[in-house]
């Protein structure tokens, strides 16, 4: 049995993971749409300080996830680029799952960035299996909806 230390312990740095993957997966949304991530807009974005980025950039810079080149913005190396490149496909999958539920994309989008974190590898595998196979088969979708609504 755990004790209250370390409970405490586990969901401190499961909350630092979770920001390193939120942090990772907009500065590569940011470098994929602008070209370029800067720390401004990564703050805006992700509706937090400038010297918030500036700590966590410098932060995941020592991790080994980006590298911050003086006056030309961040560059995620392949480390990090894999990390953010996961959470998305993860973002995704469960946003056509909730999607194909009748959750409006909106509040899917939302509910996928809180529970995306915390899913096991084996639930997300399952999770993509049975979102393809409705994907494959509109008929039992539309069935779904009709018979919950």
């Amino acid at each position: 049995m755990l004790g209250a230390r370390q409970v405490l312990n586990s969901h401190s740095q499961r909350k630092a993971e979770e920001a390193t993957e939120d942090y990772l997966e907009t500065i590569n949304s940011l470098i994929k749409e602008k070209g370029f991530a800067a720390s401004v807009d990564i703050a805006e974005r992700m509706n937090v300080s400038k010297p918030t980025v500036t700590s966590i950039v410098k932060k995941l810079h020592n991790q080994g996830y980006l590298v911050h080149e003086k006056y030309r913005g961040l560059k995620l190396t392949n480390k990090g680029r894999r990390l953010a490149e996961e959470m998305q496909k993860k973002h995704r999958l469960i946003t056509t799952f909730l999607v194909l539920f009748g959750v409006e994309e909106n509040v899917a989008r939302e509910d996928a960035e809180k529970i995306e974190h915390g899913l096991h590898a084996e639930t997300l595998a399952r999770l993509e299996a049975f979102t393809e196979y409705m994907l494959s088969n509109p008929e039992l979708v539309k069935k779904y909806r009709s018979a919950t609504e």
